[in-house]
């Protein structure tokens, strides 16, 4: 029986049809690529993935041509001018034996772990607006699941797909306001069962919704691996589609993985463009000040909680000596803190402006209301103007301006006394008559 998944319709473009030997060993690919602008024809996968691919045929009414392989290259000048077909096989068992890049391949048990880019052989210019179609058919007993929302892909940006597994899998459809995410399950033996595993990701995955206005990506991928005793952590890739391997540890219990911020902390990132590198501190800094934010307001955090963990946290995020700002200080301290440093002075300043109408969230829903999602690559300076319109402000673009590529200090003793918080004896007390106490509970009231 042959299973069907990751249909990517495409009017016209590069087509690959796509199947799967017993245990994802091997994949063998037939390839639609129409003409391209490349005299030379020159065809590639991923880097480090090209020792894998095989047998490279170019297909025709007259029978088969190999192309050899030329550096990091195949060559089908016919190709480029005229389209052609061809067929080859990927050593995907192999590679991901030999690779430990979750980018190329990477075995974690029975499961093999691949972003499509690492198998699809494509021309690497092709024409504006082409688009790719992909159709995955695997034997019986083996599941195939990608990051992958439905309608076309752009066949420029095929490196950059998101993740992708094969193996006997758990796989969910959730409903959402917004989208429907897929959640696979890797068979394991662990502590907490895979209802209980479901029931967590259903509740996270809907207060992300609700932070968000709707579930921020649609078709996107949470794909749970096994980890050896108490670990949990994860990890996003993104444009072309929205995906997160997140590892948890087999011998945590259902209340430990509850309590633990990993989860909502990568399921944020869905929420916002992928960005230059050099703007990483605002993807990480958003993650970290949203995810408490957004379990507070559905009752999973007190008040209490988040902003003492922010009196603690966000001094890490402050400019130290020889600092040149958010864009060019890549420290994991200005990184993480000091990018949600920005973002609380955002949402104060918004609120403040605004009289308390609206604060981050709103302008977060107006970049997802967009498109931009993680699936999606944006300028930093376009999330910021949309978010700004929405609000009615120029806050988020004022503030860039003053810290992206210069330190400014931030007295938060002074912002924290205004805010109503104060930490005593590592005992958190919250001051409703300070002067901006009515924004510190419009920030983390339960909605």
């Amino acid at each position: 029986m042959i299973g069907l998944a990751a249909a990517l319709l495409a009017a016209a473009g590069l087509r690959y049809e796509v199947a799967a030997s017993a245990g994802a060993r091997e994949l063998s690919i037939e390839a639609r690529i129409p003409a391209f602008p490349d005299r030379d024809g020159e065809l590639s996968v991923d880097d480090g993935a090209e020792p894998f691919v095989r047998d490279v045929m170019l297909l025709s009414p007259e029978g088969a041509v190999r192309l050899e392989r030329r550096g990091d290259s195949w060559f089908a000048p016919g190709c480029a001018t005229h389209g052609c077909r061809i067929r080859y096989r990927f050593a995907l068992r192999e590679a991901a034996t030999a690779s430990r890049d979750e980018d190329l391949a990477v075995l974690y048990g029975e499961i093999v772990e691949s972003p499509p880019g690492a198998w699809l052989l494509r021309p690497l210019r092709v024409p504006a607006g082409a688009t790719a179609e992909l159709i995955v058919s695997t034997p019986e007993g083996l599941r195939f699941v990608a990051g992958l929302p439905e309608g076309p892909v752009s066949a420029s940006g095929l490196g950059d797909l998101p993740y992708a597994a094969f193996g006997d899998l758990r796989v969910e459809k959730l409903r959402l306001e917004g989208g429907s995410p897929t959640v696979a399950i890797a068979k394991a033996r662990r502590r907490q069962s895979e209802e209980e595993l479901l029931g967590w990701i259903r509740s996270s995955t809907a207060l992300i919704a609700h932070y968000f206005g709707r579930f921020p990506a649609d078709g996107a991928l949470l794909l749970v691996l096994p980890a050896p005793g108490d670990q949990i952590h994860g990890r996003c890739r993104g444009t072309g589609g929205a995906s997160i391997l997140f590892f948890l540890g087999t011998d945590l219990d259902a209340a430990e993985a509850r309590r633990s911020w990993e989860l909502v902390h990568e399921l944020v990132h869905l929420g916002f463009p992928s960005l230059p590198r050099r703007h990483l501190w605002a993807e990480e800094g958003l993650a970290t000040y949203v995810e408490p934010i957004a379990r507070a307001r559905v009752g999973e955090l007190s008040a209490e909680k988040v902003w003492g963990d922010l009196v603690r946290g966000l001094p890490q995020g402050l400019p130290g000596q020889g600092d040149e700002g958010l864009d060019r200080t890549h420290t994991w301290g200005r990184t993480y803190w000091g990018g949600a440093l920005f973002w609380l002075l955002a949402d104060v300043e918004i609120r403040e402006r605004t009289g308390n109408r609206f604060g981050l969230e709103h302008a977060l829903r107006a970049v997802v209301a967009q498109g931009g999602s993680i699936a999606e690559r944006w300028p930093l300076q376009r999330a910021f103007e949309v978010g700004d319109r929405a609000v009615g402000t120029r806050v988020l673009e004022e503030l860039y301006a003053k810290m992206g590529s210069a330190p400014v200090e931030v007295d938060l003793d002074a912002l924290f006394r205004r805010l109503g918080v104060a930490l005593r004896g590592g005992v958190v007390e919250l001051d409703d008559r300070a002067p901006l106490a009515p924004i510190r509970r419009a920030i983390t009231e339960r909605r």
